[in-house]
């Protein structure tokens, strides 16, 4: 029998071409109010033979034959695309994830053409950067992602703690905002480090003069939480799981 992912590695490309992806976009929200402040933009594949695939099951695939560059730029102009036929509704902005792959490339065109494209203004658009990248990867996009920043784009450091949580991509990387990774909410009520740890971050973040978000919110006392801690953005299936852009139109 096929498996999901056995299919993936034959025909991730051809899902590009066949026009198999969807985007779903799930709410970032203001902890204060509520209000949906942004948007981020995550990758589906909408398989003929296994329906709605997630992430987990193609993207490594795609990042051992080189294809992230590929899905980046599909999704960064799908998603541009979609924010601005909201209109007035949209969200403030758009969050959108760009591979290690595609930091090493010259990306500054693709985000401008995408944004051209669109119509988009560059301050409506945040690219998060996994903290999964190397040092070197990060360091080497700087010159480029600080063009971008010039031009009013806005950048977001994933994942924050997931990976080896090197404090040189704070020094190196002028960051609009870091998020924490799911980890360590799901773990905070009940584990004193994981609380330690959001309770570090956060106020790294504040000392840092940047935006803290909480990723992986799942109930309402892990929000609460986070609002003592004084964290002021938060997503997760507790506040929103992702949208299709009709159920996110219909949302706000």
């Amino acid at each position: 029998m096929t498996t999901p992912t056995a299919s993936a590695e034959r025909n991730v490309v051809q899902a590009v071409a066949n026009e198999e992806l969807r985007v779903l976009y799930q709410p970032i929200v203001r902890i204060a109010d509520r209000a949906v402040v942004a948007v981020e933009a995550l990758v589906r594949w909408e398989h003929p033979e296994h329906g709605l695939i997630t992430p987990d099951q193609f993207l490594h695939t795609a990042h051992r034959d080189g294809h992230m560059p590929l899905l980046d730029r599909w999704v960064l102009y799908r998603a541009c695309s979609d924010l601005k036929s909201l209109g007035a509704a949209a969200p403030e902005h758009l969050n959108v994830n760009l591979s290690a792959p595609t930091l090493a490339s010259d990306f500054t065109e693709l985000v401008g053409t995408a944004l051209q494209r669109a119509g988009l203004p560059a301050r409506r658009l945040r690219l998060e950067l996994s903290e999964g990248a190397d040092l070197d990867t990060l360091t080497q996009a700087g010159p480029r992602l600080q063009s971008l920043i010039e031009r009013g784009v806005g950048v977001a450091l994933d994942d924050m703690g997931a990976g080896s949580t090197d404090l040189r991509y704070l020094s190196k990387l002028a960051l609009h905002e870091i998020k924490i990774d799911k980890q360590f909410v799901a773990g905070m009520l009940d584990n004193p480090r994981d609380h330690a740890i959001v309770t570090l971050l956060t106020n790294l973040a504040h000392g840092l003069r940047l935006h803290v978000t909480a990723e992986g919110v799942e109930t309402a006392e892990q929000l609460a939480a986070l609002a003592r801690i004084g964290v002021s953005y938060a997503q997760g299936f507790h506040l929103a799981r992702p949208l299709t852009l009709a159920e996110l139109t219909a949302s706000l």
